[in-house]
Formats: structure tokens, C-alpha cells, sequence
């Protein structure tokens, strides 16, 4: 085994001082950061363990030219909290003690004699260790020579029930590993996994040589879920859509596989109906630490065939409901949440055999009010001038948009053309229309297909635009690239050009 190489001296100190936040010298996860004299009495030489959130690495990106172990690290979105039963977590190992090969791609984590490293992990439920087998995929360096491994740990959960079908949670405790040298499987199937309950915490050790061993813990627990509508309103020709969030229904990560029902009813169709709703990837921020269980609802008379529902895999659109409704309906749905935190954040407690039933309503209206409608006084002659924003949610429900001007003509409903006139923009949380900030979005304002505007924006508050009306008898105002979304929304204008 060979120490850490002169080269990676700047780097290292580089990276504490730009990614640690630690004094040279302090106390990180067991580990004590390098000073001169330590580079050559140690292996360690400043060995760090990254969580990560999400996969820093991507296979086509694996073992390739230009790539360095800084470019793996910035990737990494560090994360030691908020993990679940079944979550998987990314370890990026900093280890350039174990760099033995300059000229190949080095694997470390199984050595029991500490000799080339020794990986385990640890929950309140479980353990496991990379010399438990031959077989197991071991952590294996990003690069030639980069001194930087690659593994992943998963909690397994344990056996339990997890909905109302009876389906279990898997558990279990073992290495990874698919056969004799299935050490590259580490992309794939990871390293390690360990049973978990409804918190706790997982650490993973590295014994780096026979008497000294760093630790790295990440806290994992249950919580209550979210059941809500994507509106409070709904006209009888919309598409409704309710979803529960908890990432304590992925029995593994990514697990598309594990329906829930929920029982989806009206005033006037008070049986309704069940339906199973299963995973879709949330791509906002990393898929694994969202638990986002969609389904779309249509609405039907009652004068027409029962209500029904389609239960499809989220790789399949996610699941549907037809529900029979009137005008003046409350809808509602309801689920039950098996998997509930020790302590609740109203101090009640839960064991592992309890469920609650989450509900939520909405209404079907004949029109739908206007949640942003706003009284503006233009000026002290005008008194009853009144401007209503247009509103627009976008497709996933996310954000509602509202528009409105500064000058308008309360008679005929339009904006007044004239040069000091200004669009006034209002972004809000689609599902609980609470103020959002630092959203980014590209604003692009034309008349006649010729461009007047065209900024990007970042939102923070009420955004305020100028714009020039005059000589315009149409205006169209377009939204998109809202949060690196694609998806356009538009608001069309027709000007009062009497003023």
C-alpha cells in the first residue's frame, strides 16, 4: 500500500477549504483533517466520506478522460437527514491511500485485516460488511488513479405490511453482489444494505488500517403523508388530479411496483370509487427523495354510466378515475398511511402496527372563483376602477401564474394602451397558494408575432413590467422555461386603445 502521492496534497487542502467548512485540524466524522507531518505517518492522509442524495455518477460519465475526482464531488448533493426505510445513499469515499494501481482502476472496502480497507454498516436493526462474502461488489475508484470511491448503502426496511393488499416490506441484511466478480455492479446494485424501522439511523465505517476506523451516520425515519387535491375548485370539464406524498411508500428506491389505494367519492356518488396509485418519478431536485403517487380524475353526470377507475403504472401514465359529480359537489379522497413516525409533530406517538386516514376535499363549481382576484385603485378619481388577474395553473399543478396591469379599463375589461402601462406578475404554490421565491422563468411579451419583450426572470416577488401599448390592438404574454420546465403558458390581451 502507498501513501498519498504529492499531487493530491493541493487538491485535498483545496477541497476542505472550499467543501468542508472545518477548521485544518478539526474533528469530521472521526477523521482528523491532514497537516503536513500526518501526510507520512498514515494512510488516511485525509480520507472523507460524501453522502449523497443523488447519484454522482453517471455510466456513460464512469472511468473517462477529463473527468477528475473534484468534477464527482461537485455533483454530489450532500445530505445526512430525511432518508427513509428504503432509501438508498451514494457514498463517495476519499481514500487516495488506497490508489494502489496509477494505471487501473482499483476496488477496496473487503479487507478484514484492514489491509485494503474494511466497509461495514450499521443501523438500530441491522448490519452488514463487505468481507461477509467473496461475492460482494466492493467500492471501486471513479478514475485511474484518482484515489476517489464509489459505492452505495440501502436500508431494506423490514417486514411489515405496507398497504391495504398485504404487500410487504422486504428487510433483510447483506452485501450486494450478484456472483463471482461482480465487483462493476456497484453502479447498479450498490454495496451494502441494512434493516431499518421507523427511525433511526445508519453509519457507515471505513477501518482504513488495524487500529483506526472513521464513521459517517445519516438519520432515516417515517412520516405522515400528504393527500391533496392540485385545486380547491373544479369545473365539470377539468382534469382534477390528487396525490400523496410520502417517501416512506418506497419500499426500495425507484419502486414503481407498490400500489396504494385511494377511495375517491362525491356528494352525489358517496360509494365512489378505489384506486391504486403507484410512483412517478418527480424530477424537480432527485427522483428517489420525492414519493409522488398521482391520479387524474374526471368528472362525469350522474346521469351516466357508475363511476369507474383504471389503476396503471406510473411507466404507464398513472392511474385514472371517472366520478360521477354535479355542480356544487364536494369530492373527496381518502387513504390510509401505514407507515407513521415514532413521534408525531404534535408529540403523539405511533408504533409500526398503526395506521391514520388522511382526507382531503374539494369542491365542483358552475364557475370558479378567481383565488387571486385583486381590487386596484388607479387613482383617486377613478375610485371604482377594478382589475381581476387571469390565472393559469401549470400542467403538474405546481405553480399558479396571475397577470394583471396596472391600467384597465373596468368597462370593458381590458388593459389600457397608453406608455406607462405595466404587467404586473404573482407566482404561487399551485397546491396551498403560498408565496414562492427564487423561481426562474423567461418572459416573452409580442404583438402580431413581432417580439416587444424577451427576459429572463427570476422571481423572488410581485414582478412588474413595462410595457408600451400604444398603436397594439392584440398582446400575448408567454411564460416558459418556468423552473427549467418546458412547458409554455400564455395570456392573450385585447387592448382598449379609447384611453
Amino acid at each position: 500500500m502507498e501513501f498519498i502521492k504529492a499531487k493530491y496534497f493541493a487538491f485535498f487542502f483545496m477541497l476542505v477549504l472550499l467543501t468542508s467548512g472545518f477548521p485544518l485540524n478539526a474533528n469530521n466524522d472521526g477523521d482528523i483533517l491532514p497537516t503536513a507531518d500526518a501526510a507520512v505517518k498514515a494512510p488516511n492522509n485525509g480520507n472523507k466520506i460524501f453522502f449523497c442524495e443523488n447519484n454522482p455518477i453517471k455510466k456513460q460519465k464512469y472511468d473517462r478522460p477529463g473527468m477528475e475526482p473534484q468534477d464527482y464531488m461537485a455533483s454530489c448533493k450532500e445530505r445526512t437527514e430525511g432518508y427513509s426505510w428504503g432509501s438508498r445513499i451514494y457514498v463517495l469515499l476519499w481514500a487516495p491511500g488506497f490508489n494502489a494501481d496509477d494505471k487501473k482502476i482499483d476496488f477496496m472496502g473487503g479487507d478484514s485485516t484492514g489491509g485494503s480497507g474494511l466497509i461495514k454498516i450499521n443501523t438500530r436493526d441491522g448490519k452488514s460488511s463487505l468481507d461477509d462474502s467473496s461475492k460482494c461488489n466492493l467500492f471501486v475508484e471513479t478514475g485511474r488513479d484518482h484515489g476517489l470511491f464509489y459505492g452505495s448503502i440501502k436500508l431494506s426496511g423490514f417486514s411489515t405490511e405496507v398497504n391495504d393488499a398485504g404487500v410487504k416490506n422486504y428487510g433483510g441484511n447483506r452485501c450486494e453482489g450478484t456472483g463471482w466478480g461482480a465487483v462493476k455492479s456497484t453502479l447498479d446494485d450498490g454495496a451494502l444494505r441494512a434493516e431499518a424501522k421507523q427511525d433511526g439511523a445508519i453509519t457507515m465505517s471505513f477501518q482504513y488500517d488495524e487500529h483506526n476506523t472513521m464513521f459517517k451516520t445519516a438519520t432515516h425515519t417515517w412520516r405522515i403523508s400528504e393527500l391533496n387535491f392540485d385545486a380547491e375548485e373544479y369545473e365539470m370539464g377539468d382534469t382534477a388530479k390528487v396525490t400523496i406524498k410520502d417517501l416512506d411508500n418506497l419500499r426500495y428506491p425507484f419502486d414503481k411496483r407498490t400500489g396504494y389505494t385511494i377511495h375517491i367519492y362525491s356528494d352525489s356518488d358517496q360509494a365512489g370509487v378505489n384506486v391504486d396509485a403507484y410512483w412517478k418519478p418527480n424530477y424537480r431536485g432527485t427522483p428517489q427523495m420525492h414519493g409522488d403517487y398521482p391520479v387524474k380524475i374526471t368528472f362525469i353526470d350522474t346521469d351516466r354510466r357508475e363511476s369507474t377507475s383504471n389503476s396503471i403504472t406510473a411507466a404507464g401514465g398513472g392511474s385514472r378515475v371517472e366520478l360521477k359529480v354535479v355542480p356544487g359537489d364536494n369530492i373527496y379522497a381518502e387513504y390510509f398511511d401505514r407507515t407513521l413516525p415514532a413521534i408525531a409533530p404534535d408529540g403523539k406517538r405511533y408504533s409500526t402496527e398503526d395506521k391514520l386516514k388522511i382526507s382531503t376535499i374539494a369542491k365542483v363549481v358552475e364557475v370558479k372563483s378567481d383565488p387571486l382576484q385583486r381590487e386596484i385603485i388607479q387613482d383617486n378619481d377613478d375610485s371604482h376602477a377594478k382589475q381581476f388577474a387571469l390565472t393559469k395553473y401549470t400542467s403538474n399543478g405546481e405553480y399558479l401564474i396571475s397577470v394583471w396591469w396596472d391600467q384597465w379599463d373596468w368597462w370593458t375589461n381590458q388593459p389600457a394602451a397608453q406608455d406607462d402601462n405595466s404587467i404586473n406578475i404573482s407566482i404561487v404554490d399551485g397546491f396551498t397558494e403560498k408565496p414562492v421565491s427564487n423561481v426562474s422563468y423567461k418572459l416573452d411579451v409580442s404583438s402580431d408575432g413581432n417580439s416587444i419583450i424577451e427576459n429572463k426572470m427570476n422571481y423572488n416577488d410581485i414582478d412588474s413590467v413595462d410595457v408600451p401599448l400604444e398603436d397594439i390592438d392584440l398582446i400575448k404574454i408567454e411564460f416558459s422555461d418556468l423552473d427549467g420546465v418546458s412547458e409554455k403558458l400564455d395570456f392573450k390581451f385585447k387592448i382598449d386603445a379609447k384611453n
